[in-house]
């Protein structure tokens, strides 16, 4: 199957900007030759060669390019380029959980009904996910400003958070398609033969579904993004924010900075600087917009590689 992947221009396609963007996330300061705490800093000013002030935050892509600032004045070209990882490391461990879980769930008793499932999915879809998640967020975020539980703990548990709530409609999903697989006939004689469960699922049932697993899987990246970027929208950032003062000091005005710097956290802290720097908004928005493509590209690649093995 990984020949076949291979020879889809669309997987490739898709598969090497994920590689790309996470390779220059990871190593843009030395790519480009820059200090990165100095590219990241804020700049609330901008001044002439004789010291005096020209601008204020934030900063449009023809004062400061190629992007401009976000509205703390921290360059959104180096911005994006740090926060791709986080974002993309979140979202793949988000994806991986809810896939591994829903198959382990699902595998430790096959033959279970899920039906109860299916009923609290099926009630759930009139509400969105988004809800959901702001809701269990709102109240986590409530409790770390009373009870400060620190950024890597707060982040795990968004993360399960996230998690948790993806995993419902996935057991139903899964829980079909497996007693599909185990009622297959070599399935059904290599249990016959007196073969353990683990060596059927491993050697079995997980190749079986191994192409499934694939589409779910980018599927489940394309969910976690869209809703990153709707939490970001309404003020809730992954792993919490710090409240700093900016302006003058005749004019200081609280700003919450999203302390994991991934892109919703760009998105919520400019949304109400819409009319005044879309670009602040729309540049992460679009960063959201292309790494989507790339993962229905790589999709894409993957049903077409189903539909060639299928027809040999």
């Amino acid at each position: 199957m990984i020949l076949k992947l291979v020879k889809q221009p669309q997987f490739v396609i898709g598969f090497l900007f994920i590689l790309s963007l996470l390779f220059l996330s990871f190593y843009w300061p030395s790519l480009f030759n820059v200090n990165k705490a100095e590219s990241l800093k804020l700049m609330e000013f901008m001044y002439d060669e004789n010291g005096a002030i020209t601008g204020s935050i934030p900063f449009s892509p023809s004062e400061v390019p190629p992007f401009g600032t976000d509205v703390t004045g921290r360059q959104l070209f180096y911005q994006i380029l740090d926060g791709a990882k986080y974002t993309l490391i979140i979202t793949f461990g988000v994806a991986f959980f809810r896939i591994f879980l829903s198959v382990v769930i699902t595998l430790i008793n096959p033959k279970a009904n899920y039906s109860f499932l299916n009923d609290l999915v099926s009630a759930t879809l009139t509400i969105p996910t988004t809800i959901l998640a702001y809701i269990f967020m709102t109240s986590l975020m409530m409790k770390n400003t009373i009870e400060p539980m620190g950024l890597t703990k707060l982040i795990i548990i968004q993360g399960l958070i996230l998690v948790g709530i993806g995993i419902p409609p996935l057991i139903s999903t899964f829980s079909g398609e497996i007693k599909s697989i185990l009622n297959l006939d070599y399935i059904k004689n290599t249990f016959a033969l007196g073969a353990k469960k683990p060596y059927v699922y491993y050697r079995h049932v997980l190749p079986e579904l191994s192409t499934r697993l694939i589409l779910l899987f980018a599927q489940q990246m394309i969910q976690v993004l869209i809703l990153l970027a709707h939490l970001g929208v309404l003020s809730i950032f992954i792993g919490g924010a710090q409240t700093l003062m900016l302006g003058d000091i005749f004019n200081l005005t609280p700003k919450d900075i999203p302390l994991a710097g991934e892109w919703s956290g760009i998105i919520g802290m400019s949304f109400t600087k819409l009319q005044t720097a879309p670009w602040a908004i729309l540049i992460p928005l679009s960063c959201f917009a292309v790494t989507i493509f790339a993962l229905n590209l790589i999709i894409q690649g993957v049903q077409h590689g189903v539909e060639e093995t299928r027809k040999l």
